[in-house]
């Protein structure tokens, strides 16, 4: 059983936030201080200065560790490297803290089982944020592919991010598109073709890597991952082929929806029912183990 909030049902989640970086700043600070189902507990990051002038931004504290954050919130967002939250988490959910996680879980698949270990220990709720999910275009476009019967798919995620500018961090540096666009391109197609039973891919992460994905209804999924191709606009784009013909989807062109309003809601909902959503803590261990099979299959 998840543990209780302590904040009564009519009150706004205590959420506190950890990391001060672009991401928690462009996203995770304004979704949760705006409210109305939440509101900023405080925020911690490695960086002191980082973390009050954030804090500052949104009205909250800056805390000076994470033990302090833990005392005075109900659940933990993160926005920090990954390895960084497969730590940190662990400590969240003993301390029977409800988690927003990132993407991925971990760097590697044991961190990420032993998070996910000690979130089913400590019975508390979680979220991951795959924002491309929380849009309804994707969920109209999700249940036009279940019903199309495609036999076969191309899947481009292709961005300069990584180059330079607020994301070129050194973890997105060294380990590349898979971990980073990975799990957005994986989850995607398995919510339109059913799961990946066979993977194989091939290139270097840093640059630019293949997978070619089977699935279970036996389609074919060719995925090409990139965060080092100067584009002036990023490409993110789905395809689906089948006797229908072709069926398109322009996660570009979609992205005008903002998905901060319904992750606010649909994780505080999860919260007060104690239940997690499909979107969780074990949806990314099943897609951490997709990039441990990529990774193994490039080996």
């Amino acid at each position: 059983m998840a543990p209780r909030v302590s904040a009564s049902p009519a009150a706004p989640l205590a959420v506190g936030l950890v990391g001060a970086g672009p991401w928690a700043e462009k996203a995770y600070a304004p979704m949760l201080a705006e409210g109305p189902e939440t509101r900023l507990a405080g925020v911690w990051a490695r960086r002191p200065e980082a973390a009050a002038a954030l804090a500052a931004q949104h009205g909250c504290d800056a805390v000076e560790t994470f033990a302090a954050l833990l005392e005075r919130c109900d659940a933990i967002a993160f926005s920090v490297p990954p390895q960084v939250q497969a730590e940190l988490g662990v400590i969240a959910a003993d301390a029977g803290k409800h988690l927003m996680l990132d993407k991925p879980l971990a760097l590697t698949l044991e961190p990420a089982e032993r998070l996910v270990t000690a979130i089913d220990r400590a019975g508390v709720v979680t979220q991951l944020m795959l924002t491309q999910r929380y849009r309804a275009t994707t969920d109209a476009f999700v249940e036009q592919a279940r019903g199309f019967k495609a036999f076969g798919a191309r899947y481009a995620f292709l961005t300069g991010g990584f180059l330079s500018g607020p994301y070129a961090t050194p973890w997105r540096i060294e380990h590349g598109a898979l971990h980073d666009l990975g799990p957005h391109a994986l989850d995607l197609v398995e919510a339109a073709l059913g799961p990946i039973v066979e993977l194989d891919a091939t290139g270097d992460p840093r640059r630019w890597i293949s997978l070619t994905c089977t699935h279970a209804s036996g389609a074919v999924t060719e995925m090409s991952l990139s965060g080092s191709v100067p584009l002036k606009q990023t490409v993110c784009k789905l395809e689906l082929f089948g006797a229908g013909g072709v069926l398109e989807f322009d996660l570009i062109a979609s992205s005008s929806e903002t998905p901060w309003p319904r992750i606010r809601a649909e994780f505080v909902a999860a919260v007060r029912a104690g239940k997690s959503p499909a979107l969780d803590a074990h949806r990314g261990l099943e897609l951490q183990r997709l990039i441990d099979r990529a990774m193994r299959s490039i080996a």
